[in-house]
């Protein structure tokens, strides 16, 4: 992935655009696992970029995050009437793998992405 498609995965998302990870799970109320991976790597392809790293992008994908775990803690609310519908089983091992995303981000360690330090959630 090119820097600049990861940058407008990022803008994307940020903006809720239709496609992406955020949109999905937003209107549609739905995890699609296609975009989520396209927001992982995008993180990832900044990773190993390790150049590109602003406040801006960062603010932006800080605030992905924060969005898709306020979606998962409305999904679980009793109160709330938000559903995932497609809500994997192992949605933890997902954001872990966002975790680890977001560590090699702010660390600039692209080794906090390889996919062989995974034992279970694999890209697929």
């Amino acid at each position: 992935m090119t820097i600049q498609d990861a940058k407008r995965i990022i803008w994307a998302n940020e903006n809720c655009c239709d496609g992406s990870f955020i949109f999905s799970l937003h209107e549609k109320g739905s995890f699609s696992k296609e975009e989520f991976w396209k927001f992982y790597k995008s993180i990832v392809a900044l990773v190993e970029c390790n150049d590109e790293k602003t406040l801006g992008l960062t603010e932006q994908i800080n605030h992905i995050y924060q969005t898709v775990l306020k979606y998962i803690a409305f999904h679980f609310d009793p109160h709330d009437l938000y559903n995932i519908t497609d809500l994997p089983d192992n949605y933890a091992e997902y954001l872990e793998r966002i975790d680890y995303a977001l560590m090699a981000y702010y660390r600039g360690d692209p080794s906090l992405v390889k996919e062989d330090i995974f034992e279970s959630l694999k890209d697929s």
